[in-house]
């Protein structure tokens, strides 16, 4: 009994000597070494937000199997702001002070990103750290850093501001045009029906903005593809009732509808009541929100059959579709700034790379505005030329010249959904297959 007993006991520790020393490379960040704090302020049951905490989440178990970062375990925390700028404040604060994050992303609302930010600027000298809007295109986010940098250097929106959607709404006024670059041959549409969620970060794309020379959406169609603009409306963002618009749009004799949407409008009500309405002919195109993923197809009981949407689970760039399969087989629907949230995560991971640690946050900002690295979207890097709104923004459109994009910055995507829920891609000219696009009254047509 003794001799087994010391047996047994010599297979324990050979095997306990086996998994802590290993004979492979080491995954694990190693033992002891205090983690790296980072975290999400959001709505953490929204449909908005949640996607972006789960994708975050996702990429820290990766960069901790990995070996963590620079050796060390990150640590993810969530605070929930439930959409309201006090608790989101508050939520900052916990994030900040009690969990001593050195890096975390905020809903992409801009109210609650500009009080995130004067909370952030409030707390950093006691308690240095990074803020990464996520999603808000609000200029007000980042147009003040240029001539406050000492103040706000710590202030970043990793996504596209206001006047950059300039260059994204002409690759969709393009779509109709055999002049544009991304012409859809069998999409033909001159008159075209703008309508524009009523919220604040529509204000430039209807009133133009001047600071950067541009007019409005309504102008840009006109001016650059010489479409007619016959109808134009600001809706609520959660209508609910989209009949007498559409109604109204019917008789305007629009040929194309272009819904200016984030993921606050009830899309997926407008498809539906579009597909039954006197405009169910007219060619709908939808922004933002909900319809950017698969799951759009059963929200809306197959009624999205035709629709042409901005699609970010279609091919954007050569690695985004593996980001895609890996957050569907999460249950995680990937709208842009999910996948924007996704690439946040390891930018920062490249930065601290870059400054060898985080205990230097003057050395952690400078090299956070200096790495890239190659995202879902494409390159995502710092924009560091010194105009408002686009400072310290996510690299997407040209500053000097907001209508156009700049090459291999963040991937813009366009489907058109079609029978059983496919989506097939439309842009960019890559992975496009406009070949097969077809009117919803003939994909209709052909469904019967």
């Amino acid at each position: 009994m003794h001799k087994q007993h010391y047996i047994f006991l010599s297979l324990v520790l050979v095997l306990a000597l086996t998994l802590a020393f290993g004979c492979g490379p080491v995954t694990q960040p190693a033992a002891g070494k205090a983690p790296i704090i980072i975290g999400y302020v959001g709505t953490a049951a929204g449909p908005g937000t949640k996607p972006c905490i789960d994708a975050q989440m996702m990429a820290v178990e990766e960069i901790n199997a990995a070996g963590g970062i620079l050796g060390r375990p990150v640590k993810y925390v969530v605070e929930d702001g439930k959409g309201e700028t006090s608790l989101s404040n508050a939520g900052v604060t916990r994030m900040v002070m009690g969990s001593k994050a050195v890096f975390y992303s905020v809903e992409g609302r801009t109210e609650i990103c500009m009080a995130a930010k004067q909370k952030t600027i409030e707390l950093y000298t006691e308690f240095p750290h990074i803020m990464d809007a996520n999603g808000a295109s609000g200029v007000e986010v980042t147009e003040s850093i240029i001539n406050n940098y000492d103040k706000e250097k710590m202030i970043f929106r990793m996504f596209n501001p206001e006047p950059g959607h300039y260059a994204w709404a002409k690759l969709v006024f393009g779509m109709s045009s055999p002049t544009a670059p991304n012409s859809i041959p069998g999409f033909k549409a001159k008159k075209w029906a703008l309508l524009y969620e009523n919220l604040a970060w529509t204000l430039l794309f209807r009133n133009g903005a001047a600071p950067w020379g541009l007019g409005t959406w309504d102008q840009l169609a006109k001016d650059e593809f010489g479409h007619e603009i016959v109808y134009s409306k600001p809706v609520s963002a959660r209508t609910g009732m989209w009949l007498p618009i559409l109604d109204a749009v019917a008789k305007s004799g629009a040929e194309a509808i272009f819904c200016v949407s984030s993921w606050f409008t009830d899309t997926e009500v407008l498809t539906k009541q579009w597909a039954d309405s006197p405009a169910k002919d007219i060619q709908l195109y939808l922004y933002g929100g909900v319809a950017q993923t698969q799951d759009f197809w059963k929200m809306t009981g197959g009624k999205a059959l035709g629709v042409l949407t901005a699609s970010y689970e279609t091919p954007i760039t050569d690695v985004n579709m593996a980001f895609v399969d890996k957050a569907r087989a999460r249950g995680i629907p990937v709208q842009m700034h999910v996948a924007c949230a996704y690439d946040d995560v390891y930018l920062f991971k490249t930065a601290v790379e870059a400054a060898g640690g985080t205990e230097d946050m003057d050395k952690l900002i400078s090299a956070f505005e200096t790495v890239s690295y190659d995202g879902v979207l494409g390159k995502e890097r710092v924009e560091m030329t010194k105009v408002p709104g686009f400072f310290h923004s996510r690299v997407t459109a040209d500053p000097n010249k907001p209508t156009t994009l700049i090459p291999d910055s963040t991937g813009i995507g366009t489907a058109q959904v079609q029978a059983n829920g496919l989506y097939v891609p439309m842009y960019p000219l890559k992975f496009a297959q406009v070949d097969k696009y077809k009117t919803p009254a003939e994909l209709r047509a052909a469904a019967k």
